[in-house]
């Protein structure tokens, strides 16, 4: 009996382990998809607008800034993925001709919203906190 629940609870230890580590991975994956996004605007609007957005986003980032996104701490942190969803919601919002990207955007922001009940939380308080820092900057 001793063997079966020591099994048991090592299958359920790997188990729970592949779900996390899974869970990182995608987003790793988000992440990277919002890199390439971001990467996609870039030529095609001014960065140097979005100052106090981008300030905002990298209290965030550990080592790196957002616009330069390294290290698995960042990378796999879902607080992370959530401020650089928001970070482009922001430019797009603001931009115009980026229907297509304003699309893929909201594909990336369901998926984010679907990682955990927590996440969509995170980018309605972040959304709030982001606003109130940009026009703080602005006086």
């Amino acid at each position: 009996m001793s063997y079966v629940n020591k099994h048991l609870a090592r299958t359920l230890e790997q188990q729970h382990k592949r779900s996390v580590r899974g869970l990182f991975l995608k987003i790793q994956d988000l992440n990277n998809d919002c890199t390439l996004l971001r990467k996609r605007l870039e030529p095609h609007i001014d960065l140097t607008v979005y100052k106090n957005a981008i300030d905002y986003v990298n209290q965030f980032v550990s080592h790196t800034t957002i616009l330069n996104l390294k290290f698995i701490t960042n990378t796999q942190n879902l607080e992370v993925v959530v401020l650089h969803s928001l970070l482009l919601a922001h430019i797009i919002e603001n931009e115009e001709a980026f229907s297509f990207e304003h699309t893929l955007l909201q594909g990336y922001i369901h998926e984010i919203f679907a990682l955990n009940d927590h996440a969509k939380t995170l980018y309605t308080n972040h959304q709030e906190k982001m606003l109130h820092y940009m026009e703080s900057q602005l006086t």
